[in-house]
């Protein structure tokens, strides 16, 4: 056998078992992963549900209560936090459940109260199910309260992960074995031209040189793993810019919805509980469809400002009713607040995209509505349009100088402790700037500690 071929098949085999270790290395770091996260998923979910049930159901429970207002209450606070994997339980009976196991039977208790949901991993009927539970007390009664996840297609997904690592092995070890191969036998044309020379200086001629020339060769190796580098980083780059467009359009459509949201509880809850006239029943439905409507809207433009570098579409809108639907949206957010609105409107129409423009103004007077403390008296915010420009104003804490140039930034908050008192995610000033860029507009930000801020959108 060649020497060429003997260190091709060495070279190789170590090369195969690099690959396959640090495949199944991979492989197994992903899959526990995968099911840690899983479990942390149930355990997080099964203490929010406990919690807020727990909460809820203490808060209005009495202990005159008698077992049929005591059970429907349990139900009724249970069911508001529930979903199709929830179940709620007392003395081994169930109370409330979507879910086809009985969980109790997997869950071993310590005492009346058994802590920390630790997620159980158990297979019936041939699907996986994660089952976390934990008890709690309501009106002195002991209630467990169960999340049951069917997590088989996590497991379908580790499968497929499996295979795709396998065959990615596989192509890579073929491909690594074929390079070496290759290599191998051109690092050895030097000695296969040393031994030739050999032979012919022992049949006589002396004259004969060998001329080793590697320089070039590992020169050449520097410059492709270079441009491999150079490749790997720009791809990393693209992924990481798309992945912070995915983030920032998660966290843009979940911020959006905080708003809006209320408006439409604040109907929904009224026409389960009041008694309406029908024209009152027929606004309130009008608003949940019209809000509803501009939620999907603004889903899609948030989709096309966020991740991709598509134009969003601009077309000539009626101001006055723009502004009029910004006030009605964020009517319930003012309410809360204690805030009140005035609306100066000395333009008639501009080219705009008015479901993001809504968007951005809401975000401006809901943040002027925070910006006040809660013992204010009096809480005034101003929304002017003259020509071009929406400005908002308040006469709240202000804005530090110093923080002023940061505002605009994702998840940036001036005073965190507030921010998180009031449900701030840091959102709102970065959906603002991104949606004023989309538009080719200008943002200025007038403010002054303790004596209020406005801020102005000008559009080209």
């Amino acid at each position: 056998m060649k020497l060429s071929d003997r260190i091709t098949i060495l070279c190789s085999s170590v090369l195969a078992a690099v690959i396959l270790s640090v495949t199944v290395a991979l492989l197994l770091f992903a899959k526990n992963t995968i099911l840690s996260l899983s479990n942390e998923q149930v355990q997080r979910k099964q203490q929010t549900l406990r919690t807020s049930f727990s909460e809820m159901a203490n808060y209005y429970a009495a202990n005159s209560d008698s077992d049929a207002v005591h059970t429907s209450l349990v139900r009724y606070c249970f069911t508001r936090f529930s979903d199709q994997t929830s179940v709620l339980m007392k003395d081994g009976e169930t109370v409330v459940s979507s879910v086809i196991v009985d969980p109790s039977a997997y869950v071993q208790k310590d005492g009346v109260d058994y802590g920390e949901a630790t997620p159980v991993a158990v297979t019936v009927q041939g699907r996986r199910l994660l089952i976390a539970g934990s008890s709690t007390s309501v009106g002195g009664k002991t209630y467990d309260v169960y999340v049951v996840e069917d997590i088989s297609d996590v497991y379908s997904r580790i499968q497929r992960m499996a295979w795709i690592f396998a065959g990615v092995s596989v192509a890579a070890i073929a491909l690594g074995a074929f390079v070496v191969m290759a290599l191998v036998r051109k690092s050895t044309k030097p000695v296969t031209a040393l031994s030739e020379a050999a032979r012919e200086i022992a049949d006589g001629a002396y004259e004969k040189r060998v001329a080793v020339r590697t320089k070039d060769e590992v020169g050449r190796l520097g410059e492709d793993f270079n441009r491999m580098a150079n490749a790997v980083e720009t791809k990393i780059s693209e992924l990481e810019e798309r992945n912070e467009r995915q983030r920032l359009f998660i966290g843009g459509v979940t911020h959006e919805f905080k708003t809006p949201m209320t408006g439409l509880l604040l109907h929904a809850g009224l026409l389960r509980r009041a008694n309406l006239s029908e024209d009152e029943r027929d606004a309130s439905l009008a608003h949940i469809e019209s809000q509803t409507a501009w939620l999907e809207r603004l889903t899609q433009n948030l989709l096309k400002l966020f991740t991709s570098d598509d134009e969003i579409e601009l077309q000539t809108t009626h101001i006055p009713d723009l502004l009029d639907e910004v006030k009605d949206g964020v009517e319930p957010k003012l309410m809360e607040r204690g805030a009140t609105l005035s609306v100066v409107c000395e333009t008639e129409t501009l080219i705009l995209n008015g479901d993001l423009i809504r968007s951005l103004l809401n975000n401006l007077i809901v943040n002027a509505a925070n910006a006040y403390d809660a013992d204010a008296k009096e809480k005034p915010i101003t929304l002017t349009v003259k020509g071009k420009t929406f400005s908002v104003s308040d006469h709240g804490r202000g804005i530090p100088k110093e923080a002023q140039s940061r505002i605009f930034e994702p998840f940036f908050r001036v005073d965190k402790s507030r921010s998180k008192k009031q449900g701030g995610s840091g959102l709102g000033l970065a959906l603002v700037k991104a949606i004023a860029d989309a538009h080719g507009a200008v943002i200025t930000v007038d403010s002054e500690p303790d004596k209020g801020t406005t801020v102005s959108v000008t559009l080209p």
